[in-house]
Formats: C-alpha cells, sequence, structure tokens
C-alpha cells in the first residue's frame, strides 16, 4: 500500500488533535522496540504558538508568498504525518524481515541438530549389532 495515499487518506477523514502511530523500531536482527510516535495537529500547534510557546513559531524567512501561518503550518503537519508514517512502514518492514531471519536461522540450526542427531544414532546402532 502507498504510504502518501494512506496519510492523505486519514488527515482528509479525520479529526484530531495528535494522532499517534504505533509501530515496531527496529534495533537489531533479533530485537524491536514497541515505539508510538505522536503527531498535532495545526490547530494545536497554532494555538500553542499564540498562547508564547515556541511551537509553531515561524521565522520571516520561513513565511513565503501569499500564505498564511495557518496554511503553512496545515502543510508542514500533513508533511511531518505523512514522513512519520513512512518511516514507521520502513521500521515495521525492518523488523519483521529481522525475525524471519531469525527464525529461518533457529531452523536450519534444529535441522542441523537433528541430522547430527540422526548420525550419531546410527553410528551407535552400528557399533551396536558389531559387538552384540
Amino acid at each position: 500500500m502507498n504510504v502518501s495515499i494512506l496519510a492523505d487518506e486519514i488527515l482528509k477523514n479525520v479529526e484530531y488533535d495528535a494522532l499517534r502511530i504505533v509501530f515496531n523500531k527496529f534495533h537489531s536482527v533479533v530485537s524491536f522496540v514497541p515505539t508510538v510516535s505522536t503527531v498535532l495537529s495545526p490547530e494545536i500547534v497554532e494555538r500553542e504558538s499564540e498562547s508564547g510557546g515556541k511551537l509553531g513559531e515561524l521565522d520571516p524567512y520561513e513565511v513565503e508568498g501569499g500564505e498564511t501561518k495557518g496554511e503553512i503550518l496545515q502543510n508542514l503537519a500533513e508533511f511531518q504525518f505523512s514522513c512519520v508514517m513512512f518511516n514507521a512502514v520502513l521500521e515495521n518492514a525492518c523488523s519483521e524481515q529481522g525475525a524471519r531471519m531469525s527464525a529461518m536461522i533457529a531452523q536450519a540450526e534444529i535441522t542441523h541438530q537433528a541430522s547430527i542427531t540422526t548420525e550419531l544414532i546410527e553410528i551407535i546402532s552400528g557399533a551396536s549389532a558389531l559387538e552384540g
């Protein structure tokens, strides 16, 4: 599925103050960390900025053309959400591939151990037959 299409659908059809995206962050081939990323709505960011906070504060060079601060924050929020979604999909894919690789290695070791055990049983059985 295309992440940008999914992000567009969510942004068009969901009213939110904050979106939380839960995903598995790749840590190593054998481990991943459940992670939550939060994206605030442009309205929350603008409200925070108007109340004197640093969040949503824009320098004059960041405002070009006839866009208002609200439009810029809306565009930035949409871009941030799309980037966080894309990152979550990539992290999940890496975690999945790591888990698959670990499972394949574990299965290969089990198969190898089983073949060694079978060979040992055959050797012992052959030795017992010669003695008996």
